[in-house]
């Protein structure tokens, strides 16, 4: 047992935390986060988080805190920022290895843990300052709780309330509806309406508002009609009905987020689903055939409702991942076609990747002084994964231990090598930018502030350590040019010319943005 956990622990600790905090926050969710949590920090104001000197109600209160006290205990940065999301990738892995193994086998186990935790679904939102992944261990736990009280002891039905309450806290009432919707449909299919009753239980409803209401009766007493405008009918309802930030996507939108999002392991989702409902060969299916089929109504219940919600993100199906684990475990036990199948697809799936690789290369020369030495190891890792693939089809043996190595070889070039010029590309500037604005005006005592014209980058309100002033048009800039005070504006390149008629000084550019001050 100890050396099965420690086939999972180790490549968790990898890739959740390596090089956690060795770049800077991305614009935009990254930085309005950690920047809102600093104001917490400095602030001191639990109630209601504060961006730039203004309430945000975009998301309730639990993600502050945990980052806040990751600030308590390795400071105001990039690592703390980014901790609670990567040791909540550690609990889900180690949550969905501990739930496998229970209901199926330690192959199976490790299986479901591999294929999450090697996926760059896992990977990117590990190392994000953002709630996804903590939003997906506690829908996680709540669902495994409920399956367990299910099928073991009814006491587990009150992990179910205490893990919805804390979703809730952390991404809204989609914390909430996922859980019951699930559970509901799931014992409607199993047992039929009367089953319903069983998500049902007073003391966990009790527990569940214990947990949730201090901080919404808190918002509404402090706020009032502010908060449950903003809250629950702007960032709940009209996010689903409607476009926000211009984030729209077709209906088949998620297909290809997911095949992106779980490459290669996505290939046997077919094999897994195939398994909850075959009644022939049920020697196949090393999984519980009741937990298969709880994981596949979790995944289709959350794959549909964002496919047609209006506002899609790629994000916003994270917590679907933990079930296509779970399904996928159950397709790579598979010794027939399937598996061949499977393996086809791989094979021309990195064939494909290889060569955008190689055409990528071309076109990041072309944006500057990078190394595109990693296109090259990238495209070769692909053609190792294609080769593997084609003999694995031919001899039938499989090849998931070399298969998972490569992954981890790609994520390694990914995080040493692809991150750091990503991040030094769309963030260096306007880091860089940002710390001469700070440096400025803490020099001068005619600070009058730091405009960004016509953006929308917390980045610069972190890094700038100080209140941006964000201006739409230049009407609205106007009023802060009556006097003499220094201020700094960063701006686009195409808006340029617009501050330079306004008393603007041109300090520096690099194509896309622009450095200027005003004296």
């Amino acid at each position: 047992m100890t050396k099965v956990l420690l086939i999972i622990i180790i490549p968790v600790i990898f890739i959740s935390f390596f090089r956690l905090g060795s770049i800077t926050l991305f614009d935009v969710d990254e930085a309005v986060f950690a920047e809102a949590t600093k104001e917490m920090v400095q602030g001191g104001d639990w109630i209601t988080p504060v961006y730039n000197g203004e309430n945000r109600y975009d998301k309730p209160i639990l993600f502050y805190w945990l980052m806040a006290g990751s600030y308590k205990v390795f400071g105001i940065n990039e690592f703390g920022a980014r901790f609670p999301s990567a040791l909540a990738s550690f609990f889900l892995a180690l949550s969905v290895f501990f739930f496998v193994r229970r209901f199926s086998d330690e192959k199976g186990a490790i299986h479901a843990a591999g294929s999450l935790v090697l996926s760059m679904f896992f990977l990117a939102y590990s190392h994000a300052a953002v709630t996804d992944m903590a939003l997906t261990l506690f829908i996680t736990l709540s669902l495994f709780s409920i399956y367990l009280s299910l099928n073991e002891k009814r006491s587990y039905i009150y992990g179910f309330y205490i893990f919805s309450a804390l979703a809730f806290l952390t991404k809204g009432l989609i914390g909430v509806f996922f859980p019951f919707g699930i559970a509901v449909i799931y014992l409607s299919v199993t047992e039929g309406t009367a089953g319903i009753k069983k998500v049902f239980n007073l003391k966990g409803i009790v527990l569940f508002l214990v947990f949730s209401t201090p901080w919404c009766i808190a918002q509404i007493a402090t706020n009032g009609r502010e908060f449950v405008q903003q809250f629950f009918i702007k960032h709940h309802f009209a996010r689903y009905t409607g476009v926000i930030s211009g984030h729209r996507g077709p209906v088949y939108y998620y297909i290809p987020v997911l095949l992106a999002g779980l490459f290669p392991w996505i290939a046997f989702l077919p094999a897994g689903i195939r398994n909850v409902f075959d009644r022939e060969n049920l020697e196949l299916r090393t999984l519980n055939s009741g937990a298969g089929l709880f994981a596949l109504i979790w995944f289709v219940f959350i794959f549909v409702f964002f496919s047609f919600s209006t506002t899609k993100l790629p994000n916003y199906v994270l917590p679907a991942i933990p079930a296509i684990a779970i399904l996928i475990s159950s397709g790579m036990h598979e010794q027939d076609k399937w598996r061949r199948y499977s393996n086809v697809f791989i094979s021309v799936m990195a064939l494909v990747l290889s060569i955008g690789f190689v055409l990528l290369e071309k076109y990041i020369s072309r944006l500057g002084d990078y190394d595109t030495g990693w296109t090259i190891a990238a495209a070769s890792i692909m053609i190792a994964v294609t080769a593997l693939g084609i003999y694995t089809v031919f001899t039938g043996k499989g090849y998931y231990h070399v298969l998972s190595f490569l992954t981890i070889i790609f994520f390694f070039t990914l995080l040493t090598k692809v991150l750091p010029d990503a991040n030094q590309y769309l963030q260096g500037t306007l880091y860089r930018y940002s710390l001469y604005a700070k440096d400025r005006l803490h020099q001068s005592e005619t600070y009058g502030g730091i405009i960004a014209y016509r953006m929308n980058n917390p980045s610069i309100v972190f890094y700038s350590d100080h209140k941006v002033i964000n201006v739409r048009d230049r009407n609205k800039l106007l009023p802060f040019l009556s006097d003499n005070r220094i201020l700094i504006a960063i701006a686009k390149m195409k808006d340029v010319e617009t501050l330079k008629v306004l008393g603007f000084n041109l300090l520096e550019n690099d194509g896309r943005y622009a450095l200027l001050e005003r004296k």
